[in-house]
């Protein structure tokens, strides 16, 4: 499958077989096929998922491309996806996500009128556990209109930014960048949210509830458990994110570098909470987020200055990472019952106001 198509969807595939069919029967519509690239990476699958993605392949011989190789992690599937993408555009579906058929339809249509170098559209988040649904909408933009990335304004976002669940590029915008993600390891999207920006020049907005992301599986990387597990691989990312913001610091426009301090204090935050709060080793995490604090301030002063305005960092910096000395599981449910009893307090002032 060589002939160029408008947009090519990467589905990174590790053991989903239980998920495939959703996540590949919500993609594959009459009306788009001929605008359409599936390309299914099996990342050494050892559970039915290969034998279900040929299946596919044979169904939709002018659609979908199975590629299977060796395990490499998610950040590999989508190299893999990127190198042989054929489409103008490209996105990435995770296996055990699904899109809104409706929706993502009429964005193809779209799409074909379309030369923006983002095109970014509207996500849900599915919490499995008690089926709540939460839309994460970029309704401070307009719909279908061009931006310059210099004229974006942050407060048009309203505290979000640009994830991979929302986010479609042109295919050599991203190859332009060099994406590369690293493989065998989690919180990849880390890179594929930071890597192209400074490449963009134009985004759109579409008003479309496209993306379904799936959340509350026990051993997915975002669940609470897996951060803790997988804090080696977040570091890793993390120290990858800093470092490139630092080298852009050189070279990029202040447009971009505000708009990723939007995004580097979201997984700042992040990493401070999985080092100070959760880890059950007192000494070990004491001694890493002291580490990584030493190199985030030697590494770029900006980002450590402005990671104090988040409460939980500046108080542990204050108190020489107080919590993380006298053991952060503990810490982590002081601090959630602090929470709660302020989430009451307000509550109550509410009702008798």
């Amino acid at each position: 499958m060589s002939k160029t198509k408008l947009l090519t969807v990467v589905v990174p595939v590790y053991n989903m077989e239980s998920y495939l069919s959703r996540c590949l029967d919500s993609l594959l519509q009459d009306k788009i096929l001929g605008n359409l690239e599936i390309i299914a990476v099996n990342d050494g699958s050892t559970d039915g998922s290969l034998a279900l993605l040929k299946e596919y392949e044979k169904r939709f011989p002018d659609v979908v491309r199975v590629i299977d190789k060796e395990n490499g992690g998610h950040g590999s599937g989508v190299n893999v996806g990127l190198a042989e993408a054929c489409g103008k555009y490209f996105r990435v579906v995770d296996s055990d996500d699904f899109v809104c058929r409706d929706a993502f339809s009429a964005f193809v249509e779209r799409l074909e009128f379309e030369d923006s170098d983002l095109v970014i559209t509207d996500y849900r988040r599915i919490y499995t556990q008690d089926d709540k649904s939460v839309l994460v909408s970029y309704s401070g933009l307009e719909d279908s209109r061009q931006y310059s990335f210099e004229s974006l304004r942050l407060s048009d976002l309203n505290g979000e930014f640009f994830v991979m669940a929302g986010s479609t590029y042109k295919t050599e915008i991203l190859r332009k960048s060099n994406l590369l993600l690293f493989e065998k390891t989690y919180y990849v999207d880390m890179q594929f949210n930071i890597q192209p920006i400074a490449y963009v020049k134009t985004l759109v907005y579409y008003k479309l509830d496209i993306y379904r992301y799936m959340l509350g599986r026990e051993n997915q990387s975002v669940a609470y458990k897996s951060l803790v597990l997988h804090r080696d691989d977040h570091e890793k990312v993390i120290r990858w994110a800093v470092s490139a913001y630092s080298n852009l610091e050189k070279t990029a426009t202040e447009s971009v570098l505000s708009y990723l301090l939007l995004v580097m204090n979201f997984f700042l935050k992040t990493h401070y909470i999985v080092f100070s709060l959760l880890s059950k080793s007192s000494f070990n995490t004491y001694s890493r987020i002291k580490a990584f604090d030493n190199f985030l301030l030697l590494e770029s002063h900006r980002l450590y200055e402005e990671s104090n305005f988040n409460k939980l960092i500046f108080l542990q910096r204050k108190t020489n990472f107080f919590f993380s000395r006298v053991g952060g599981h503990f810490a982590f449910r002081l601090f959630s019952l602090l929470k709660r009893l302020k989430a009451k307090a307000a509550k109550r002032s509410a009702d008798n106001s």
